[in-house]
């Protein structure tokens, strides 16, 4: 088990390290890349200063689905762009045409950070005493592993961590307790009241 400090309150991402969001007069593919780069920093729960997005060039008339990259911790994460849809409002500078675009976008892995989940942990059950059997960070696919379960007081969907497992010393009982990793779809831990059956 590893000690940590029972956080006050619930520990929510610090996103000052992220770089400032590019203006609406910068080029789309910039401003994506930093909404990308924004979607996997708030899944893991921290700022990874060397974190960066790339996008190819997007042509909003003709392009209907866009894939993103964005390097962070030394691994490659996608945020794909479906149904990307331009309406234009016929106004040009003679090369460009201005306009609104609309898309869906998801990314389809995350990072999950160790010490995140362990402090959440920390918070959810107030115990100094969490460990969690993961290595620092890992790069976590999402597939049919991600489900609505029936009966729970979870809204949305929730992502279950095959192979992964907690466990914390609970400070009533006085007894160890183990729980799969499980996830909020925007990458928290899921308290194990919100579980089904409790």
């Amino acid at each position: 088990m590893r000690q940590g400090t029972v956080p006050a309150a619930y520990p929510e991402p610090d996103l000052g390290g992220l770089p400032p969001k590019p203006a609406d007069s910068k080029p789309l593919r910039e401003r994506i890349g930093w909404e990308a780069l924004e979607k996997v920093t708030r899944f893991a729960n921290r700022v990874d200063p060397g974190a960066r997005p790339s996008c190819p060039t997007l042509d909003p008339g003709r392009t209907t689905t866009l894939t993103c990259t964005v390097t962070f911790l030394g691994e490659k994460y996608d945020y794909v762009l479906r149904n990307i849809k331009f309406q234009g409002n016929g106004i040009s500078d003679g090369r460009n045409e201005q306009g609104t675009i609309s898309y869906n976008a998801a990314l389809t892995s995350g990072p999950i950070v160790r010490d995140h989940v362990e402090s959440v942990l920390r918070h959810q059950n107030s115990t100094e005493y969490v460990a969690c059997d993961m290595p620092e960070h890992l790069r976590f696919e999402f597939s049919s592993t991600k489900r609505r379960p029936s009966g729970s007081s979870i809204a949305g969907q929730w992502i279950h961590v095959p192979g992964i497992s907690c466990r914390y010393l609970d400070p009533k009982a006085r007894t160890i307790k183990t729980v799969p990793l499980e996830l909020y779809e925007w990458g928290a831990p899921i308290h194990p009241s919100s579980r089904i059956g409790g």
